[in-house]
């Protein structure tokens, strides 16, 4: 009877700690793996010409993350993805650290 009550405390309990995937109107979702660990990638065009926000979620689950190590763990996925959507320099206008885990970016294409 225990294994029961444990399992239904569980299943009942379960959707207290699953949180909405963000998402960006417009966007194309790209799935990249770094270090062992799943990503999403979404990339849009924002209001402004030459502008685009990025939307990096985390897809597999973190117990107590530390924000500092996720945020430095982040830049380094979305890096690429910036690069490659301005084909060279870019410029970050605003980043998100959301959830201690996800992180929004707004960016312009150029210097």
């Amino acid at each position: 009877m225990l294994p029961v009550l444990t399992l239904a405390a569980v299943v009942l309990g379960l959707p207290a700690c699953v949180t909405s995937k963000g998402t960006l109107e417009g966007s194309r979702v790209e799935t990249v793996r770094v270090d062992g660990r799943l990503y999403e990638v979404r990339i849009a065009p924002a209001e402004s010409a030459g502008d685009y926000q990025l939307l990096l979620v985390r897809g597999t689950v973190v117990v107590d993350p530390d924000p500092k190590r996720e945020s430095e763990r982040n830049w380094n996925v979305v890096q690429p993805f910036l690069e490659r959507t301005c084909k060279g320099p870019f410029v970050v206008l605003d980043h998100q650290l959301a959830d201690k885990v996800n992180l929004f970016v707004r960016f312009r294409c150029g210097t």
